[in-house]
C-alpha cells in the first residue's frame, strides 16, 4: 500500500488541478455572468436554491453508483457534466434556462466536491489535518486564480464562445487522460463498503458535537461568500470580468503569503483557541463587507479587502480542520455525505426564502447585499456550537 500512495496522490492532484483550472475559467464567474446578463439578486438567489436541490439529487445518485463504477468513470462523468454546464449557457434567455442551468450546476458541484473530499480524506492522519488542508488550499487557490485570469480576459475580450471552446478542450483531454490509465482506479474501500445513506439516516443524524445545526448554517454562508460577495467585488471592479479576475488574483497572492506562514503551525496551536479566533475574525469579515464602499481610498479599500480575504480563508482552514478531525473521529465518509446533505438542503431552503424576500423588497441591490452581510455577521457566532472531538 505505501508504494501505491504516490501514484494515488498524483491522480488526486491531476483531478484537482484540471477541475480547479476549469472552475476558474467559467464556473467562478457564474454569479457575475448572470448579473451582467440582467438577472437580479432575487433570480440569482433562486438559481442558488435550485443548485442546492441539484446537488442533493445528484448526491443521492452518486452515493449509489460509486459502489459499482470504477473511479475513472466517475471522474469522466465529472468532466462530461462540466461540458454540459458550459453548453447550457447558450440557452440563456430561453424558457427554463435558469432552472436547468442551476440543476446541472448542482450536479457538477456534487461530482467535483464529493469525489475530491473522499480522495482528500484518505490522505489524512490524526495530526496533520491543518497542514494537509493548508497545502490543498494553496494548490487550489493558485490553479483557480490562473484560470480566473485567463477566463476573465477571454470573457471581456473574446466572448463566451472562446471560454467554452478552451474549457471543452481541457475537459475532453482530462477525460481521455483518466480513461487511458493502466488499470481501473477505485475509491477507498471504506467508502465503497459503507451502505448508502437512506432518508432515515439523514433525518435522524445527531451527535454531541453540534454538527447538524452547523452543517445547516454553513451551506448558505458558502454561497454568500462565493456568489453575493463576488457580485460586490464585480461592482467594485466596474463590472469588468478581467478587472475582477485581476483583483481576485492580487488578493489571492497577498492572502497566500499570509496563509503560508500559518498553515504549518495550525496543528501545534490549541485547537479551541484557533477556532475561537477564526470565528471571531469571520464575523468581523462580514461587518467589513457591509462597510466596503468604492469611495474608500485605494489603499484603504485594498487593505480592507485583504483583511476580508484573510479572515475568511483562516476561518475556512480552522473550520475544515475541525470538520475533518471529526470525520476521522466519528463515522468517516458518512460524515462527509451528511454534511453535504444538510448544507445543500439549507442552501435550497435559505436562498429560496431569500429569493422571495428580495423579489418583494423595495431595497436596492447594494442595500440588499449590505443587509445580507450584516445578518451574516450576527449569525456567525452560531459556529461556536461546533465542538471539537474529545481526546
Amino acid at each position: 500500500m505505501p508504494g501505491k500512495l504516490p501514484l494515488a496522490s498524483r491522480h488526486f492532484y491531476r483531478f484537482l488541478g484540471l477541475h480547479s483550472f476549469l472552475i476558474g475559467l467559467f464556473p467562478f464567474f457564474i454569479p457575475v455572468f448572470l448579473w451582467r446578463n440582467g438577472y437580479g439578486l432575487s433570480e440569482i438567489s433562486m438559481f442558488i436554491a435550485i443548485t442546492g436541490i441539484g446537488f442533493v439529487l445528484t448526491l443521492w445518485l452518486w452515493d449509489r453508483v460509486h459502489k459499482t463504477l470504477p473511479l475513472n468513470f466517475i471522474i469522466a462523468a465529472s468532466f462530461l457534466i462540466e461540458i454540459t454546464l458550459l453548453a447550457i449557457v447558450f440557452l440563456d434567455q430561453q424558457p427554463g434556462f435558469l432552472t436547468l442551468f442551476a440543476l446541472i450546476n448542482g450536479a457538477y458541484n456534487c461530482f467535483f466536491w464529493i469525489t475530491q473530499r473522499a480522495l482528500f480524506f484518505e490522505t489524512l492522519d490524526d495530526t496533520n489535518t491543518g497542514r494537509k488542508f493548508g497545502n490543498f488550499q494553496v494548490v487550489v487557490v493558485i490553479i483557480i486564480k490562473m484560470g480566473v485570469l485567463i477566463g476573465g480576459v477571454l470573457l471581456d475580450k473574446a466572448g463566451y464562445l472562446s471560454v467554452f471552446l478552451l474549457s471543452t478542450l481541457i475537459a475532453l483531454l482530462g477525460m481521455l487522460s483518466f480513461f487511458l490509465l493502466s488499470g481501473s482506479m477505485q475509491l477507498p474501500a471504506t467508502l465503497r463498503e459503507d451502505p448508502p445513506i437512506d432518508l432515515g439516516g439523514i433525518l435522524h443524524f445527531k451527535d454531541s458535537y453540534g454538527s447538524r445545526p452547523v452543517f445547516f448554517l454553513d451551506g448558505p454562508f458558502l454561497f454568500l461568500e462565493s456568489y453575493f460577495w463576488m457580485i460586490s467585488l464585480f461592482l467594485l471592479a466596474h463590472e469588468s470580468f478581467w478587472k475582477l479576475g485581476a483583483l481576485v488574483i492580487l488578493l489571492g497572492l497577498t492572502f497566500s503569503a499570509l496563509f503560508y506562514l500559518i498553515k504549518n503551525r495550525i496543528d501545534h496551536i490549541p485547537t479551541q483557541r484557533i477556532y475561537t479566533i477564526a470565528v471571531t475574525g469571520y464575523a468581523i469579515s462580514w461587518l467589513l463587507r457591509a462597510s466596503v464602499d468604492d469611495r474608500f481610498s485605494l489603499v484603504w479599500l485594498f487593505t480592507t479587502l485583504v483583511l476580508i480575504t484573510f479572515c475568511t480563508s483562516f476561518f475556512r482552514l480552522a473550520f475544515n480542520k475541525r470538520f475533518f478531525d471529526l470525520a476521522k473521529h466519528t463515522s468517516a465518509h458518512r460524515y462527509l455525505f451528511l454534511k453535504s446533505y444538510y448544507s445543500q438542503a439549507a442552501i435550497a431552503l435559505g436562498f429560496g426564502l431569500a429569493a422571495f424576500w428580495l423579489h418583494s423588497s423595495a431595497n436596492s441591490s447594494d442595500s440588499s447585499l449590505q443587509i445580507s452581510y450584516i445578518t451574516a455577521a450576527i449569525i456567525t457566532p452560531l459556529y461556536f456550537l461546533y465542538r471539537q472531538p474529545g481526546k
